[in-house]
């Protein structure tokens, strides 16, 4: 017979083997189950049959544990008819299990507790509660009845009313002709504003000449893929020249510097992501990871955090100069932390962060450091090679940098749709590959989200750093940052205007303080056709300068102070219409509703 010691083992064993291979659904039955009796049991505790001062729901759930103990003791146990020395040293065991259970989850609570910041409690509680009260049926009418409304007013405001719509296929395909006809027709209608430099961004270069040659690489490689290496080993070479090009104005002399082209920025911070996971938390045995960014830090990390179950712990930036709180993310780092991010300039108000200073952090914690400079990539070397005062260094010079993200798209004047990511070393840039060697479709490996990829972009990217050159870079930088800082000094001068930040790159970011600067914005837009980007918290305009802006400097500053102008003469009783009615609005909502509109917006771009 098995001897008790041996049979208590291996009921232990068997007890312990079942919770781990059952405990995730488990114990999510069990919490589902939990909690909302737990919710009752205070209810009815406190309202429906008051408990006198004494007693108390801990102790009710002891005394509630101890009965069920109890039964279990006496009724299962003699109904199995175990020796008293078994039912003994089960009874200790299952003790001991559930002791070891109680102070794991104690453990787990409190770490949970410290991660979590009252914002976050805040914010997913409010988003809690405007999920469960959108069940009701008199809230889902009121919402349908905003998002009727919305509907209509995005698709008077973005959508061409005499537009043709096709909604399925041609019973007989259309002649090429035809269609070519139809899409230059477009395009030269939509390509009126960027070409007329009334764009904030969007399209960086726009000469003739250089978009001529792109499509024209374009159309050489139109049918690459760079994931058929035998087919078009040419495009493969483009990429790691791309790279290498790259790598070479911002690698300040680290030889080990290697990249990887991607389809945008986005993309490039999102493999960031995964590597830093990948690189400095799986390999050190990280359970919940943790990246530290600033509220300025493009939205691609929080999409990143998302997709990758990461914690995006946000830091605030200085009110005055608008630069990421170093102090605060000093503070922010915490044992389960993996990578730093910083801007190179900032999206929003165009700010350079202490790259150094979050270097050394960096390093004294052993975590990443990622810099995006998907906006300076192309314009931050070049202008300080030429003397422009950046305020100190952003990139590989400095030891704690691990990652970069630059745009080829943005200031590299490449077709739209790709992005180069910079690692420090191969095992980081290894870190984000994806390998899969048991596909029965052979071995698979892609160094990207994607599988198959455009190889004609990578084509047209290549071409687009060939043709320009250093000399063909330094000329376009030039002329950015002197109309930059010229823009910059007339938006000082207009009464009512205040910069936020210190324009050193592309980009100026103007507020007010004496009306709604959403007006002006759309006055500029309405009136004066000039499309600007729209921020918040705080409320502000920005321009981020292109070649295009250069040769349109003198009318963007004009047409600003005669919207200005306009907004100061009507005064605080001007009506409140496109972005300024938005934004007014969603400023005054919590994040649940704002992203029930925002779902909105893309129902509408993507319906026909």
């Amino acid at each position: 017979m098995m001897s008790e010691v041996h049979f208590v083992t291996v009921a232990g064993v068997g007890i312990g083997g079942l919770f781990i291979v059952t405990q995730s659904r488990a114990i999510r039955h069990i919490r589902n189950t939990v909690f909302p009796l737990t919710v009752l049991l205070v209810l009815y505790r406190n309202f429906i049959k008051p408990q006198p001062p004494s007693s108390s729901l801990l102790g009710d759930a002891f005394n509630l544990f101890s009965l069920a103990y109890t039964i279990l003791n006496e009724q299962i146990f003699t109904f199995l008819g175990l020796p008293s020395l078994i039912t003994i040293k089960l009874n200790s065991l299952i003790l001991d299990i559930a002791g070891i259970l109680l102070v794991h989850k104690f453990i787990t609570t409190l770490q949970a507790i410290r991660r979590t910041t009252f914002t976050e409690l805040k914010e997913s509680f409010i988003s809690e509660t405007f999920f469960q009260l959108k069940k009701l049926p008199f809230v889902q009418k009121e919402l349908q009845k905003e998002e009727d409304k919305m509907v209509l007013d995005l698709n008077r405001d973005l959508k061409d009313a005499d537009r043709t719509i096709t909604r399925s296929l041609p019973s007989k395909g259309l002649e090429p002709s035809a269609i070519l006809k139809d899409i230059k027709a477009r395009a030269k209608i939509e390509n009126v504003k960027w070409q007329d430099g009334l764009v904030s961004g969007a399209v960086y270069c726009g000469e003739k000449e250089h978009t001529e040659m792109l499509s024209e690489v374009y159309k050489a490689f139109s049918l690459s893929n760079p994931l058929h290496p035998d087919i078009w080993p040419s495009v493969n070479q483009f990429e790691a020249e791309v790279c290498s090009m790259t790598a070479s104005m911002l690698d300040g002399g680290v030889s080990s510097v290697v990249g990887c082209v991607s389809s945008g920025g986005t993309e490039s911070i999102i493999l960031a992501a995964k590597a830093h996971r990948e690189f400095f938390g799986l390999r050190k045995g990280v359970k919940h990871f943790e990246i530290v960014s600033c509220v300025s830090a493009h939205a691609a990390i929080d999409k990143a955090c998302e997709l990758l179950s990461c914690r995006n712990v946000k830091v605030g930036t200085d009110p005055k100069t608008f630069k990421l709180d170093v102090g605060a993310m000093a503070r922010a780092i915490t044992a389960d932390t993996i990578m730093l991010y910083a801007s190179a300039p900032s999206f929003p108000q165009g700010v350079i962060d202490d790259i150094e200073a979050l270097s050394k952090l960096a390093l004294k914690h052993n975590i990443g450091l990622h810099v995006d400079c998907c906006l300076g990539g192309f314009v931050l070397p070049f202008a300080q090679k030429m003397g422009y005062e950046l305020g100190g260094e952003f990139d590989f010079r400095l030891p704690g940098v691990t990652s970069m993200s630059v745009d080829t798209h943005k200031y590299g004047y490449a077709a739209k749709g790709t992005s180069v990511i910079l690692y420090r070393n191969k095992e980081l840039r290894r870190a984000q590959y994806f390998c899969y060697p048991k596909w029965t479709g052979g071995l698979y490996v892609t160094p990207t989200i994607a599988g198959s990829r455009p190889g004609a972009l990578s084509a047209a990217c290549w071409a687009s750093l060939m043709a320009m050159g250093e000399d063909g870079y330094n000329d376009r930088v030039q002329a950015i940052m002197d109309c930059t800082q010229v823009i910059a000094d007339a938006v000082r001068s207009i009464d009512g205007l205040y910069l936020l930040g210190d324009p050193r790159s592309m980009i100026v970011c103007f507020g007010s303080k004496k009306f709604n600067i959403y007006r002006v914005g759309d006055k500029m837009s309405k009136d004066k056709n000039w499309s600007l980007n729209t921020l918040q918290n705080p409320s502000c305009i920005h321009l981020c300068v292109t070649c295009r802006t250069v040769d349109n400097m003198v009318d963007f500053i004009n047409d600003l102070e005669a919207c200005v102008g306009e907004v100061i003469a009507e005064g605080n009783d001007g009506p409140l219409t496109g972005n300024a009615a938005i934004y007014g609005m969603s400023g005054s909502m919590p994040p649940g509703p704002v992203s029930e509109l925002l779902c909105c917006y893309s129902d509408v771009m993507l319906t026909c």
